[in-house]
């Protein structure tokens, strides 16, 4: 590598090529700064960081290897991401100290670490008995394992969605009801697992859909009536500190606004609105995306929380093209 380097310094075809390509990246980064409101006005924002063993873009590909962990924490920095909800696998309990790394690291560029947990058979009592499993081998215990605050987790984000299970699809609504308290019952079984197992301090977020607050005939849930809605999410912020609010299938900031309304009257703790960044769905470019963006954070304590990472880079990349 020293002697092909030392060539190309040698050679002013390559030297030219080298300028070009450093003052293109430059400017592009540029361009995304400014797009993605990443300035010192901007304000914190959340992004989920997926495991996707199959993609370039997942975390675990990422992790351990310093130029992608560059060019995830420029990404991080261009969108002003203060919250990252990372899905990991096994690599804090494999790579306990690669993984240490990977959260110093984070925690220098001002980013609050959560490990993320999906998947719908949390909402199922032997499914939530294997999700507690996981979550005291992969945080509990690796936070408890590290002497040093900046490689710890600082919380947990779960992202459930029981809506997407076949018994909710086919079920009546009085099935979906019941999963709703299932889903209930795995928030209340996590904080007490927390607070019983030295993990009082980590702060607990979970995505949910926007419609979760209908009540009547059209709703997709059977709520007994509007105080039987109003009880049930009661409880959950007794659970959960913080709630992602996935306001997708829509463009438009008024109706972005609008599907989130209820939760940021109602919800006793803190209420963010979610976006993603899948081109060809809600938006044609990154440009759309970016666009908006001022107009539905403006009225908000917090920025917005990002889906996802990886589809981020991609529209990144198309937008450079």
């Amino acid at each position: 590598m020293r002697q092909r380097l030392q060539i190309y310094r040698l050679t002013p075809r390559w030297r030219a090529a080298a300028s070009w390509w450093r003052a293109a990246g430059a400017l592009g980064a540029c361009l995304f700064a400014s797009v993605a409101g990443a300035g010192e006005t901007a304000k914190p924002r959340g992004m989920w960081f997926w495991s996707k063993p199959a993609s370039p873009d997942g975390a675990v590909n990422i992790v351990g290897r310093p130029e992608r962990e560059d060019e995830a924490l420029a990404t991080f920095q261009r969108w002003h991401i203060r919250r990252l909800y990372g899905s990991y696998a096994t690599l804090p309990v494999e790579a306990p100290e690669r993984f240490a790394a990977w959260q110093r690291r984070l925690h220098a560029a001002g980013i609050r670490s959560f490990a993320l947990f999906a998947g719908t058979s949390a909402v199922t009592p032997g499914g939530r008995a294997d999700f507690l499993r996981e979550v005291e081998e992969r945080v509990l215990r690796f936070n408890a394992s590290r002497t040093a605050a900046d490689e710890r987790f600082d919380g947990i984000a779960l992202d459930l969605e029981p809506h997407i299970r076949p018994d909710w699809k086919t079920g009546t609504a009085a099935t979906r009801r019941a999963l709703l308290d299932e889903l209930l019952a795995t928030f209340v079984a996590l904080r007490a697992h927390l607070d019983a197992n030295g993990g009082r301090s980590l702060v607990v977020t979970a995505a949910l859909p926007t419609w979760f607050d209908k009540v009547g005939p059209e709703a997709r849930i059977g709520w007994a009536d509007a105080a039987d809605r109003d009880a049930w999410f009661a409880r959950v912020a007794a659970a959960v500190s913080s709630i992602s609010l996935m306001a997708y299938e829509t463009d438009r900031p008024a109706s972005i606004a609008s599907a989130c309304a209820w939760e940021r009257e109602h919800f006793k703790g803190t209420v963010v609105t979610a976006l993603r960044a899948r081109l060809g769905a809600e938006w044609k470019t990154l440009a759309d995306l970016t666009r908006v963006l001022p107009e539905i954070e403006a009225p908000l304590a917090l920025g917005i929380d990002l889906e996802n990472y990886e589809l981020l880079r991609l529209a990144e990349r198309a937008a450079a093209k």
